[in-house]
């Protein structure tokens, strides 16, 4: 079952509570334990050195293990871009509202990051904050550290200027498609805010599972309207989980 995707207001409970009329029983409790919707996120692409993969590697390691002390991270996700030249990583988390998200930012891993930047990367971080738009988590709590999940697509689209809001409306509605594929286990539809700019970031638990979203409605659909809504092909890359939190 997919989780809640609303935004709840619960000042950053992670459980909710329920009453609802039943006639001739009265009122009924019910106690349900909701995962919190993310509301905003980040994406950040992360320009390896050549000869600092390794490093890179392990610093998202390391970054995997802070996040787990930071609760209003609701998910964390430390990816590797596959078939990509130079080497590039990225960071891609999401959080119910901007206080998580600027705790996060203020918190140990991207300190961490400033700190390795320039030894790391050949180019500085690009912290490209998103607005989720539309969500569908299917928590996997088997215990493994990339939350039941190998692999992802990351996708980015850009509408035309007069079609911005039509892209937007596009990427909430595919929730329904999206919950019909069983093996699409994290999928978020994100903006740029103050741009053009959409993109898609989901996850699945192997190349079958991808290979089927990638065949399925959401993908017919996206290409189906390119010439309308968008200013060119979306951009495409397959990426490999490396860590994940949710």
């Amino acid at each position: 079952m997919s989780s809640v995707r609303w935004p709840l207001d619960l000042s950053h409970a992670y459980r909710a509570y329920s009453f609802t009329w039943s006639l001739g029983w009265g009122w009924l409790y019910h106690f349900a334990e909701v995962t919190m919707a993310p509301t905003v996120g980040l994406l950040v692409p992360l320009v390896s050195k050549t000869a600092q993969t390794s490093a890179l590697e392990d610093f998202l390691e390391t970054g995997y293990g802070l996040v787990q002390s930071e609760p209003k991270t609701l998910q964390w996700f430390a990816l590797s871009y596959e078939s990509s030249y130079p080497p590039t990583y990225a960071i891609f988390d999401t959080f119910a509202a901007d206080d998580g998200r600027s705790d996060h930012l203020g918190g140990p891993i991207a300190a961490a990051l400033t700190k390795s930047a320039d030894e790391l990367l050949s180019t500085p971080p690009e912290i490209g904050k998103v607005d989720v738009l539309a969500s569908v988590v299917r928590p996997v709590t088997s215990g493994e550290k990339t939350a039941g999940v190998t692999v992802g697509l990351r996708v980015l689209i850009k509408a035309k200027p007069e079609k911005a809001s039509a892209v937007r409306d596009f990427l909430k509605s595919a929730v329904s498609l999206v919950e019909q594929e069983p093996e699409t286990l994290y999928w978020y539809a994100v903006e740029f805010p103050g741009t053009n700019n959409f993109g898609i970031v989901d996850f699945f638990p192997d190349d079958k599972g991808r290979a089927a979203h990638v065949a399925g409605q959401v993908a017919e659909a996206l290409f189906a309207s390119v010439d309308e809504l968008l200013t060119g092909a979306p951009e495409i890359m397959q990426v490999k989980v490396l860590a994940a939190k949710v």
